[in-house]
């Protein structure tokens, strides 16, 4: 079901949705008719919006966003000084906020997928050094975790199967299957790996490494599974 945004109330609705369309789509030099074709939003829709008699859903803010290049956020109400006049920066860039309330925000568009082994990854937020906190999100291919690649590090990490099902081999411990909606806590700097079991999985893997030299201190190899044995002290299926 669509949610439906409704405008603040306010006295000046210069700062609300219907006029900030309206600003950005003349400062990008479209009628009506354009955006129209740019959306699929009928053109006395847009209109409406315009003049604050139709609601924006979200489904329509994210649209209309897309055909501006501004991030969605620019409709809603008065965006800072110069951002319509340097497009898609704010929108395809990640947004870092520094001081007390430091904030990154990472958008989708921005990730390029990294692949490794069994697995395509997208890391958020990039790289930074400075940041205790690491999050990808992997898709596996199924394989043997013996084609799979182990890794520890500093820290602690999350995993948690958003699709699929995966299994996890974690030093000293007995392999643990994982299904859609499970979610494992563990000591990151045993060796571990996560592979999807009969078909892909989507995982997203949340790790606090300390930031530092925690950063970089990462190791990775391959076991068989005779040293698996040997080295984990513990069965491999």
């Amino acid at each position: 079901m669509t949610r439906p945004y409704a405008p603040p109330a306010s006295d000046d609705e210069a700062a609300t949705g219907g006029a900030a369309l309206r600003r950005i789509r003349k400062s990008r030099k479209l009628t009506l008719e354009q955006l129209s074709q740019l959306t699929g939003i009928p053109t006395s829709s847009l209109s409406r919006i315009e003049n604050t008699r139709l609601r924006l859903t979200v489904d329509k803010m994210h649209l209309l966003a897309k055909a501006l290049d501004v991030p969605v956020e620019h409709l809603l109400g008065e965006p800072s000084a110069g951002a319509d006049d340097a497009p898609g920066i704010a929108a395809r860039s990640s947004t870092i906020r520094t001081g007390a309330g430091r904030m990154t925000v990472d958008r989708a568009p921005d990730r390029r997928p990294e692949r490794f082994c069994d697995a395509m990854v997208h890391y958020l937020f990039g790289a930074d050094e400075t940041r205790a906190l690491d999050c990808g999100h992997f898709h596996f291919q199924p394989v043997s975790v013996w084609e799979s690649e182990f890794v520890r590090h500093p820290g602690e990490k999350v995993v948690y199967v958003v699709k699929g099902t995966a299994v996890a081999y974690v030093e000293g411990q007995e392999p643990v299957l994982l299904e859609e909606g499970d979610a494992m806590h563990m000591d990151s700097s045993a060796w571990h790996s996560v592979v999807a079991v009969n078909q892909p999985a989507e995982v997203l893997v949340t790790y606090f490494h300390g930031g530092g030299r925690g950063y970089d201190a990462f190791e990775s190899r391959v076991f068989s599974r005779e040293a698996w044995a040997a080295f984990s002290g513990v069965g491999a299926e």
